[in-house]
């Protein structure tokens, strides 16, 4: 466990704050299903990483906000918002809006419909 705040944390509080909502939210899922992979590929078997320690590019977990946060800023902290992600299909969605079919691995079997519902 990571105990002291990053340098950057005190010139930009919200990043920080948002940084530590979706570990969080990341550690939540995996405690509760026990494993974590890509809603989007599929792929298996992704980590929770405190911000302090290395990553690994291939295995880390990442939030994806479905509906962009930079466009739905009253969704950036919204649970049924968030899609776990690979670190490459994050990075190819970026700020874009996908169709709600890529979403082909569901950790809850209601994610389509509690998306559907959101907007």
């Amino acid at each position: 466990m990571c105990k002291e705040i990053p340098f950057w944390a005190k010139k930009n509080e919200e990043k920080w704050s948002q940084l530590k909502f979706n570990i969080d939210f990341l550690k939540k899922i995996n405690k509760k299903n026990n494993t974590l992979h890509c809603e989007y590929c599929g792929k298996k078997n992704l980590k929770v990483y405190d911000w302090c320690k290395k990553i690994n590019l291939e295995d880390v977990a990442t939030v994806d906000h479905f509906y962009p946060k930079s466009k739905y800023k009253s969704l950036k902290r919204e649970e049924e918002n968030f899609i776990v992600s690979c670190y490459n299909c994050n990075n190819k969605k970026k700020d874009n809006l996908w169709e709600i079919n890529k979403i082909k691995y569901p950790l809850d079997n209601n994610k389509i419909t509690k998306l559907k519902k959101i907007i």
